[in-house]
């Protein structure tokens, strides 16, 4: 008996020591468990939501850049096809005014003389003291010929650029209304390019005027320039008449102190 009761005790001991190692699960430690899992599982569900979103918005885009390039087909002939659209041919390639081969070509030499300019200036009087007509070298008159040209082309190119720049600005007014009021993508696309265009056209109508005006001014420096030359030339050439006219006189005044030899 005594034998019997020692075992069941040792087995006792050696089991409590066997176990005594391993942690105890409770129904708290279980519960914590399944909150962190249940949170765990809340985050991915939103990260795959968001993914799911992006996913979609990608698709939307894509779907908008494949109307847009269905509407515009290649991007260069899109481009291109805008700007025409837009200001076409004749807008694109416009000549202002006359070219400075025309104006050189077709200027009258001897126009100069007979230019009042709506009475800003008055023409020469070319008649001498018995009011006959004074017949003049046409040559000496063609350069201020084609700078009073050159004025007049100015003023053209001026009135045009005008007009196409306030044309301009009327289409920008009207395409920047019709850009708020916007509803598609590709309508937004194909407006704000008008804009760009149009916006591009202004410069260059600017520089078209500007370029025409500096001709004058390059026109009035040449002309200057050559006077300038022309009235040094003329010292130069009058101090050598008076050299070789001096130089006669003296050979001529010498003539008369000379002894003539007698005759044999």
């Amino acid at each position: 008996m005594k034998k019997s009761i020692l075992i069941t005790i040792t087995i006792a001991v050696i089991g409590s020591n066997l176990f005594a190692g391993y942690p105890v699960t409770d129904a708290t430690a279980i519960a914590n468990s399944k909150t962190q899992h249940t949170a765990t599982i809340a985050k991915w569900v939103d990260n795959i939501a968001q993914l799911k979103s992006q996913l979609e918005e990608v698709k939307r885009l894509n779907a908008i850049q494949d109307e847009v390039r269905k509407w515009a087909g290649d991007p260069a002939q899109a481009a291109k096809a805008l700007v025409m659209d837009t200001l076409k041919v004749d807008d694109l390639t416009r000549v202002y005014g006359e070219t400075r081969d025309a104006i050189t070509k077709s200027t009258d030499d001897i126009a100069a003389l007979k230019r009042e300019d709506g009475g800003i200036f008055r023409a020469p009087d070319m008649r001498d003291i018995y009011g006959n007509a004074i017949k003049v070298d046409a040559s000496l008159y063609k350069r201020f010929s084609v700078l009073q040209a050159r004025q007049d082309n100015a003023r053209t190119v001026t009135d045009e650029t005008r007009k196409r720049e306030r044309s301009l600005q009327e289409d920008i007014a009207k395409t920047t209304e019709s850009l708020r009021t916007a509803t598609t993508d590709a309508e937004v696309q194909k407006l704000n390019a008008k804009l760009n265009a149009l916006n591009g056209q202004l410069p260059q109508v600017e520089a078209a005027r500007r370029r025409e005006v500096d001709e004058v001014v390059l026109q009035q420096v040449a002309n200057d320039a050559q006077q300038e030359v022309e009235r040094i030339a003329a010292i130069e050439r009058q101090a050598q008449n008076d050299y070789l006219a001096n130089k006669e006189t003296t050979k001529f005044m010498r003539s008369f102190f000379t002894p003539k030899k007698p005759a044999k």
